[in-house]
């Protein structure tokens, strides 16, 4: 393997790091978290991740909402502020010659998953964090506001790495946790295995 094969760092959602950034009627999932960063220190796999978007704008004790409600001027420049620092420490890994290998998000975040679909609509008529029961495979679907401006600011750099969301919601025997994790390890192989 090369030297830049075997160098290799990952960006990631906070909530993956400390579940207390998680909507606090959601719960936190240490387990989840251990299961993630034990797996990037056993591979050797540097960390950046930046801060939460949600708790950075609204706090700890925010209520959940879809993405309809981040969708505004406002939420998406304070996202763009709080790349600004990750995106320089992933251009000065990528300088020094790491490998990023990919980017993870969060399942149902509105902020950063990367499979929005079509969710519930609540009392007031705006769009809930509840995904439909059945939805319709012609229904857009769509990144959360983070990942998606993130997917902006490495496509300026040149940057192309897998988006990968992490199934928490799903069990951990899921086909979804399974597919997550094979698609984590093909990731992390050089990018002459990959083709």
């Amino acid at each position: 393997m090369s030297k830049k094969g075997r160098r290799r760092i990952v960006l990631i959602a906070q909530c993956l790091v400390n579940p207390y950034c998680r909507v606090h009627i959601l719960g936190q999932n240490f387990p989840l978290s251990k299961e993630l960063m034990s797996y990037f220190m056993e591979k050797r796999v540097g960390v950046i991740q930046y801060s939460c978007p949600e708790t950075t704008a609204m706090g700890l004790m925010r209520n959940p909402q879809g993405r309809q409600q981040y969708d505004n001027i406002f939420f998406r420049e304070h996202c763009k502020e709080l790349l600004k620092v990750p995106m320089l420490m992933v251009r000065e890994f990528l300088e020094n010659k790491y490998r990023l290998v990919a980017f993870i998000g969060l399942e149902n975040s509105p902020t950063c998953g990367i499979h929005w679909g079509k969710h519930k609509v609540n009392r007031y008529q705006t769009e809930s964090p509840v995904p439909v029961d059945q939805p319709d495979p012609d229904d857009p679907v769509l990144m959360g506001i983070m990942a998606e401006i993130l997917a902006e600011e490495l496509a300026k750099d040149g940057v192309l790495v897998p988006f990968l969301e992490f199934p928490a919601l799903s069990d951990p025997q899921s086909e979804k946790r399974r597919k997550f994790w094979e698609d984590l390890e093909k990731a992390m192989m050089p990018p002459e295995d990959n083709a």
